[in-house]
């Protein structure tokens, strides 16, 4: 027995019956949540402080290159951690709850580590490369 198969293939060009395109994916700047890191920011200023503090006694005790490369290391380790688990807390099911909370536990370390940086060692260093001026 004979089998006769025919087959049509419609190439569509667009047109008014083309597919739709997908929805947008928010921007970049859409995704930061701001009062999201501004709390998390004001939060994380109860450790700033005494980071800032330990990494200024670095700073006059030991070095300015030193207490640079004790802020550095953790604060990289911290931004690697951020982004993983940030990407862990996206690929998550929504019904769980300890990725979301390891993700912003980080994100409150990172923001510990940036404001105690930004708060002791900037302004010393600029001081001193503008001035060559270096404490007793």
């Amino acid at each position: 027995m004979p089998v006769d198969v025919h087959v049509t293939v419609t190439v569509d060009q667009g047109g008014w019956l083309g597919v739709p395109d997908p929805d947008p994916v928010p921007r970049w700047w859409q995704r930061i949540r701001i009062g999201y890191n501004a709390a998390l920011a004001v939060l994380s200023l109860s450790l700033a402080g005494p980071w800032g503090a330990l990494l200024a006694n670095v700073r006059d005790e030991e070095s300015l290159a030193g207490a640079w490369v004790m802020a550095l290391v953790p604060l990289v380790i911290l931004a690697f951690l951020d982004n993983a688990r940030r990407a862990e807390a996206a690929g998550a099911n929504p019904d769980l709850w300890a990725p979301k909370w390891r993700a912003a536990l980080v994100r409150f370390l990172l923001w510990a580590a940036v404001l105690g940086i930004v708060l002791t060692l900037p302004l010393t260093t600029l001081v001193y490369a503008l001035t060559g001026v270096k404490p007793t």
